[in-house]
C-alpha cells in the first residue's frame, strides 16, 4: 500500500515540477518594462494575429498598434476604472458617475458587459504616461477590439473631461474631437 502510494506521490510530483519549468520557460521570453510593469508587445506576438470571430459585435477598425498591455480583466471598479491582469487602468479622457450619483450602477455595468472576463488591451495615453494621481495608468481599453472608452460615450453614460484634451494623444479621435475641439 505505502509503494502505490509513494509511486503515485512520485508522479504528481514529476508532473508539477515539468508543469513549473514550462510556465518559467515560457514567461522567461516576456520582456517587462520595470518602470510601470506593462508587458512590451512586439509584431510577431501572437497576439497580433489573432482574428476576431465577431462579426455581429461593432469592432473599433482604428484600434491603435500601440497596444502595451494584454490580458483578462480582472475586475470593473467602476465605469471608468478596470484592472487588466491586476494593473490599475483609468479609461483616457472618460468620466462617469461616482458612486451614490445617478447613472453610476448604469456605467458600471454596462462596462462589466463589455469587459469583465474577456481580454482587455491597453494604449496607454502617452500624454499622460506618468499615470495618475491614484497610480492607475490612463489610456483606451479595448475589450475583444472594442474601444470602451468609445462605447461608453455612444451610450451616454459618460463625459469628455475636457481639462485634458491639451494633454491627451486621444483628442483628436472621433469620440472626442468635438467636444475637445469645442473646448479651445
Amino acid at each position: 500500500m505505502h509503494r502505490i502510494a509513494f509511486s503515485s506521490l512520485f508522479i504528481v510530483m514529476s508532473f508539477l515540477i515539468l508543469i513549473s519549468q514550462s510556465i518559467v520557460l515560457v514567461h522567461a521570453n516576456i520582456p517587462i518594462r520595470s518602470d510601470s510593469n506593462l508587458k512590451i508587445m512586439n509584431l510577431d506576438d501572437t497576439i497580433y494575429s489573432e482574428k476576431l470571430d465577431t462579426p455581429s459585435i461593432d469592432i473599433n477598425d482604428n484600434q491603435s498598434s500601440d497596444i502595451e498591455l494584454v490580458g483578462i480583466v480582472t475586475k470593473v471598479v467602476d465605469g471608468d476604472t478596470l484592472d487588466i491582469n491586476g494593473i490599475r487602468i483609468r479609461l483616457a479622457l472618460v468620466d462617469t458617475p461616482e458612486i451614490n450619483q445617478p447613472g453610476y450602477d448604469l456605467a458600471k455595468q454596462f462596462l462589466e458587459s463589455l469587459c469583465l472576463g474577456k481580454k482587455g488591451e491597453l494604449d496607454v495615453d502617452s500624454g499622460q504616461r506618468r499615470g495618475d494621481r491614484h497610480g492607475r495608468e490612463i489610456g483606451v481599453v479595448y475589450c475583444d477590439g472594442i474601444n470602451t472608452n468609445e462605447k461608453l460615450m455612444s451610450n451616454n453614460l459618460a463625459r469628455i473631461l475636457v481639462q485634458f484634451c491639451d494633454i491627451t494623444e486621444f483628442a483628436n479621435e472621433n469620440w472626442t474631437i468635438t467636444q475637445c475641439q469645442g473646448n479651445k
